[in-house]
C-alpha cells in the first residue's frame, strides 16, 4: 500500500514537471500553413502562408525566436542619421535578423548606447492635431543586449510624464512605441478601441488618430518577449488582397496570444516600414524574407528607408574580459601597434594524419620603424621649447628637453624609416616559416612576395625573401613592387584605379574620439604637470587630445628604436596612464580602420584566387604580401578573425574584441594550406596563423581542430567580402 502510494506520488510530480516544462517551453505555432526553419542554434524562423484564424483572412506572416539562454547572440538597436532600409542595416551589421523598429522620430524615443537620439520632441503626431500616443510603452536592452524588457511604462501618464519617465532612464536602449499588445499575458490589444466600429466609422477618423491607424488592417511588425526569456519579432504583410490582407491591433494582439502565447507583446511601426531580413533566407541578395507595400507612389517596388532597427547579432564567443588589467601590467601590450613580439616557432596542432604543409598565403606588416610621423616627436619637443622660454618647465620638463634636443637630431630624417630590430623581425619570421614548414619551400617551390609602396615595407619584404633565400636555397624566390600590387598590399591608397566600392561605412558609437578621450582621460592635466609649472601656458592653445595622441605614440615608439637611441620615459606615464592612453587610442584605430574593410577585401580576393591557381596546379611555396598595420587590422575584421569585427553595443566593451595591440610591428597573417601526401587522397585543409598562432575565423566551424576544409574557408571569405563590397 505505501508503496503503491510513493508511486502515486512519484507519478504526479512527474506530471507537474512535464507540465511545468511544457509551459516554460517556447511555445511553438504548428498547423496547416506554418514552415519552420532552424536559422542557426537557437534562433528559429517560422512562416505562414493562408487563410489564417484569428483573422479569417488571407495572411503571409514571418516569425523569428530567438532563444535567450544561448549567449551567442543579442539584440541590438541600430540608429541610422541618415535613413537607409532594413536590407542595408542588416548587410552592414551582419545580422542573423533584421527588423524595422520605432515610428518617425519626433513622435518617440530612441536611446541608443545611452545615447537620446529624439524624446518624443512632438506633442502631436507629424502635421496632424492628433494627440502623441506613439509611446504609451517601450522596449529596454541593457548593454549587452542580452537582457530585455518591454513595459506598459507610459500607460496613465500625459505626453509630459511620459518624456520625462523615458528621459530619466537608466536603461542603454530604448525604443518606445504603441499600442501595447499583451501585459503581462493580459491582451490589452484586443481592447485598444472599440472593435464594433464599422469600416465606414473607422474612415472618419484623422488617418493618425489611434482607433484608425490601430482598428483597419495594415501590414505590422511587433515584437514580444515570453516566460521563459525567448525574443519573438515578428512581420505581418499587407495591402494585398487575396494574399495578405494585414492585421489590426486587435488581430495581432489574438493571433501572438493563440501562436506563442508571450508574457508581453509591443507593436512596432508597420505600414510600408514593415521589412523583415533573414540571413540565408528570402532575396538572395538583400534576405528580405516578406513583401513590403507602401501606400505612398515614391516607394512602390523599393524599400522604405528608415532610422531606427533591431538586429539580433553574433556576440563574441571568447571576449578578452580581463583585458585593461593585462595591458596595465604589461607596457609592451599598452605600446599598442608598437608593440614588439618573440617571431620564435610558437607551439600548434599536428597536422591530420596523411597531410603536409605545401603552400602559405600571407600578409606581414613592416617591421619596427621609427615614428611614422615628425608629430610623434616634434609636438613635445615645441611645447618644452616653448616651456623653456617661459620659464615654465619643472625638472623633469627640462630633463625630458636635454633628452628630446640632440634626440631630435638623431631621427629627424629617419622618420618612418625601417630600424634594425625592423629588418631583424622579418628575418627572423621567414626563418620560422621555413623550419616549420619545409615541405612549401623545398625543391621546385616558387615563392612570389610583393609590397606596398612604402619604402619601410619594401625593406621588410627584402629582409623576408633574403632570408628565406638563405633558408632555402632551392626556392624560386622573386620579390616585386609595382602598381599592379596595390590590391594585394595598400589597396586603400587615395590613388587605386582598382579600388573597390562598398556600402558607406557608419561608425556605431557616437561618441567622437576626442570626447572618448576627455571621457577617460579627464587626469590628463596631471601629465602635464610633470613637465609645466602651469599647465594651461604648457598646452599653449592646443587641442589636449591632439596633444596626447603624440604624447601616446612618442612614448610607445621608443620600443622599436635603436637601443643607443631610446629616451628614457619611464616615468612620463605610469601604467595606468599608459593602459588608459591606449585604450583611447585603440578607439580611434577602430574609427579610423573600419572603413577599410571595403578596399582591403581586394588583398582576400587576391588570397583565394593565388591559392586556388596553386592548389589546381599543384605547385608548392608561399605568396607573401607586405603593408601596414591599417591593412591587418581590416583584414582581421574582414575575416572576422577570432570575432574581431564582433564589435559591441556599448564603445567601453570594444577593448575586449578588437585591440590594436595585435597588429604588433611585424605582425603576420598566414593561411598554411596543408594537402594529401602523394598517393594520398583528400581535399586540401587550412589553418590560420596570426603571429604564427592558430586562430579561428569568425563562426566557420572546423573541420579537424585548428583545420579547416578550403572549400569552406573560401565560401566563408567570400561571404565575408561580400558584406563589404558592390559585385
Amino acid at each position: 500500500m505505501y508503496t503503491k502510494i510513493l508511486n502515486r506520488i512519484f507519478c504526479l510530480l512527474a506530471l507537474s514537471v512535464l507540465f511545468l516544462g511544457q509551459v516554460a517551453r517556447a511555445q511553438a505555432p504548428s498547423g496547416e500553413g506554418w514552415q519552420c526553419v532552424t536559422v542557426n542554434d537557437g534562433i528559429t524562423y517560422y512562416s505562414f502562408t493562408g487563410v489564417e484564424p484569428v483573422s479569417g483572412s488571407p495572411q503571409r506572416i514571418f516569425v523569428t525566436d530567438w532563444d535567450m539562454s544561448n549567449k551567442d547572440y543579442a539584440l541590438r538597436f541600430v540608429w541610422s542619421g541618415e535613413k537607409c532600409t532594413t536590407a542595408d542595416i542588416f548587410r552592414r551589421e551582419n545580422a542573423v535578423v533584421a527588423l524595422n523598429a520605432a515610428y518617425e522620430p519626433e513622435s518617440v524615443v530612441l536611446k541608443m548606447g545611452g545615447t537620446y537620439h529624439s524624446c518624443m520632441p512632438k506633442d502631436v503626431v507629424m502635421k496632424t492635431p492628433v494627440p502623441n500616443w506613439k509611446s504609451e510603452a517601450a522596449v529596454y536592452t541593457d548593454a549587452s543586449g542580452q537582457k530585455i524588457r518591454i513595459g506598459f511604462d507610459g500607460k496613465g501618464k500625459t505626453i509630459a510624464e511620459q518624456r520625462e519617465f523615458y528621459a530619466n532612464s537608466a536603461w542603454d536602449n530604448i525604443y518606445t512605441s504603441a499600442p501595447m499588445l499583451i501585459d503581462d499575458y493580459n491582451p490589452v490589444g484586443a481592447f485598444f478601441m472599440d472593435s464594433t466600429l464599422t469600416a465606414t466609422q473607422l474612415a472618419e477618423f484623422n488617418y493618425e488618430d489611434p482607433i484608425r491607424h490601430q482598428g483597419v488592417r495594415h501590414p505590422r511588425t511587433a515584437v514580444a518577449l515570453t516566460e521563459n526569456d525567448h525574443f519573438i519579432m515578428v512581420a505581418v504583410d499587407g495591402r494585398r488582397p487575396g494574399i495578405s490582407e494585414g492585421m489590426s491591433a486587435r488581430e495581432l494582439t489574438r493571433f501572438l496570444q493563440k501562436n506563442f502565447n508571450p508574457r508581453y507583446a509591443l507593436n512596432m511601426d508597420g505600414g510600408g516600414s514593415t521589412t523583415m531580413c533573414v540571413r540565408g533566407l528570402g532575396d538572395p541578395e538583400t534576405h528580405v524574407v516578406n513583401t513590403p507595400f507602401s501606400n505612398k507612389a515614391t516607394e512602390k517596388g523599393v524599400l522604405r528607408k528608415l532610422v531606427s532597427f533591431f538586429c539580433i547579432v553574433e556576440t563574441p564567443k571568447a571576449p578578452v574580459e580581463d583585458v585593461r588589467e593585462q595591458v596595465k601590467a604589461d607596457w609592451n601590450k599598452s605600446s599598442g601597434l608598437d608593440r614588439v613580439l618573440d617571431w620564435g616557432p610558437k607551439p600548434g596542432s599536428p597536422a591530420p594524419k596523411g597531410y603536409e604543409a605545401t603552400y602559405i598565403s600571407h600578409y606581414g606588416r613592416h617591421g619596427s620603424r621609427f615614428a611614422y610621423t615628425a608629430k610623434a616627436y616634434t609636438v613635445l619637443l615645441e611645447m618644452l621649447r616653448e616651456g623653456a622660454q617661459q620659464d615654465n618647465l619643472t625638472p623633469y620638463g627640462r630633463y625630458m628637453l636635454d633628452q628630446l634636443e640632440p634626440f631630435w637630431k638623431e631621427v629627424e630624417y629617419r622618420v618612418g624609416d625601417l630600424t634594425e630590430l625592423g629588418w631583424e623581425q622579418h628575418q627572423q619570421i621567414a626563418k620560422t616559416m621555413v623550419q616549420s614548414f619545409p615541405k612549401a619551400f623545398g625543391k621546385g617551390s616558387r615563392v612570389d612576395a610583393c609590397s606596398s609602396a612604402s619604402v619601410r615595407a619594401i625593406m621588410s619584404m627584402t629582409s623576408c625573401v633574403s632570408s628565406i633565400s638563405r633558408e632555402a636555397p632551392v626556392a624560386n624566390v622573386y620579390a616585386h613592387q609595382g602598381k599592379l600590387d596595390i590590391q594585394a598590399t595598400r589597396p586603400n591608397e587615395a590613388k587605386n584605379p582598382f579600388v573597390y566600392q562598398g556600402p558607406v561605412t557608419v561608425f556605431p558609437y557616437d561618441e567622437s574620439s576626442e570626447a572618448f578621450f576627455l571621457r577617460h582621460f579627464p587626469q590628463y592635466p596631471e601629465v602635464l604637470a610633470r613637465l609645466f609649472k602651469d599647465t594651461d601656458t604648457g598646452l599653449g592653445g592646443r587641442n589636449a587630445h591632439d596633444v596626447f595622441f603624440n604624447l601616446y605614440m612618442f612614448v610607445a615608439g621608443m620600443n622599436s628604436l635603436p637601443q643607443e637611441l631610446r629616451l628614457d620615459v619611464k616615468d612620463f606615464f605610469t601604467p595606468e596612464e599608459y593602459a588608459i592612453l591606449w585604450e583611447t587610442d585603440n578607439y580611434e584605430r577602430f574609427r579610423e580602420y573600419l572603413p577599410y574593410r571595403t578596399p582591403c577585401s581586394s588583398i582576400v580576393d587576391d588570397m583565394v584566387a593565388k591559392a586556388d591557381a596553386r592548389l589546381a596546379s599543384g605547385e608548392r611555396g608561399a605568396d607573401l604580401r607586405f603593408g601596414h598595420d591599417h591593412i591587418m587590422m581590416a583584414l582581421m575584421m574582414i575575416m572576422d578573425i577570432d570575432d574581431f569585427n564582433k564589435y559591441p553595443s556599448n564603445a567601453d566593451d570594444l577593448v575586449k574584441v578588437f585591440q590594436s595591440y595585435r597588429s604588433a610591428m611585424a605582425t603576420n597573417l598566414q593561411l598554411v594550406f596543408y594537402t594529401p601526401a602523394k598517393g594520398r587522397a583528400g581535399e586540401p585543409l587550412v589553418k590560420v596563423l596570426h603571429n604564427g598562432e592558430e586562430v579561428r575565423l569568425g563562426s566557420l566551424r572546423p573541420y579537424d581542430g585548428a583545420y579547416y576544409k578550403w572549400a569552406d574557408v573560401r565560401e566563408y571569405l567570400q561571404n565575408r567580402v561580400s558584406l563589404f563590397v558592390d559585385r
